[in-house]
């Protein structure tokens, strides 16, 4: 019968405990990094009062908010204003609720299928993609 009697070896003691150290020291330069940076942005906070936010960002969504704002008149402008009784925003998509006997034909040349129409007995329900309006101001 043979019994073999492993014996520590140090090298691996060592390689195991720098191997540890150096995670340890890792966790602690990136904490140290990661508190600097939101005390930082912590204190721009308090000193503007809201978040920094690029002024590229703001820019283009205000554009992007007029865009809609502009395709919503005129679809409220073909539709008639008078027939039409709200017009939201829900999601991706741009909602107009008319009156039921509203002309729709303007809106169906302009939009073609991407215009999704529900017709109920009190009114009729209008859903254009929020996406196709964009694609379609950014491309002329």
């Amino acid at each position: 019968m043979i019994i073999v009697i492993k014996g520590r070896n140090k090298k691996q003691l060592i390689i195991k405990a720098l191997s540890m150290l150096s995670l340890i020291v890792m966790f602690a330069l990136y904490y140290n990094h990661m508190s600097n940076k939101f005390s930082t942005m912590g204190n721009e906070v308090s000193t503007n009062g809201n978040l920094a936010v690029p002024q590229k960002v703001l820019d283009k969504s205000m554009k992007l908010e007029r865009t809609i704002y502009k395709e919503a008149v005129v679809i409220v402008s073909l539709l008639e204003q008078k027939n039409v009784q709200s017009v939201k925003v829900i999601k991706d998509k741009l909602l107009i609720i008319c009156d039921y006997g509203t002309d729709i034909e303007p809106l169906l040349v302009r939009y073609g299928v991407n215009a999704m129409i529900k017709s109920t007995a009190k009114n009729t329900k209008i859903a254009v993609d929020l996406k196709i309006i964009v694609e379609n101001k950014y491309e002329s």
